[in-house]
């Protein structure tokens, strides 16, 4: 998949994280609304929705496991592929972080020509 690459923040320190360990916070981007979190130093993105019934995953958390919990109805989802790690079969999209030498950078699907229309 073809990707565009975006920064979203500054390289980040130990004492100064984008986003604070094992929190989650809210990313408006290229007109999405992302969750962000950070596990254990890793940067994670993803829909902000739940698809089961819309709750909103930026006011959820991280559980132990790694997985971002929706505060709505506790459905859990893998922070890497966006699987729900139960059996109800929700999935969230999610979207690569990359930390360089210049900073943070989300990476979103580039737009066809003709999803413009």
């Amino acid at each position: 998949m073809d990707l565009d690459w975006i920064k979203i923040g500054r390289i980040p320190t130990e004492d100064k994280p984008i986003v604070p360990e094992n929190r989650v916070a809210s990313l408006h981007i290229g007109g999405k609304h992302l969750y962000l979190t950070n596990f254990k130093g890793e940067y994670f993105a993803g829909e902000q929705r739940c698809p089961h019934a819309g709750g909103e995953l930026t006011k959820g958390w991280l559980n132990e496991e790694g997985d971002i919990v929706c505060p709505l109805h506790r459905f859990c989802f893998d922070l890497e592929t966006g699987r729900n790690t139960g059996d109800e079969g929700f999935n969230v999209q999610t979207f690569p972080i990359e930390v360089r030498k210049d900073g943070v950078f989300i990476g979103l699907p580039k737009k066809k020509w003709w999803q413009f229309w």
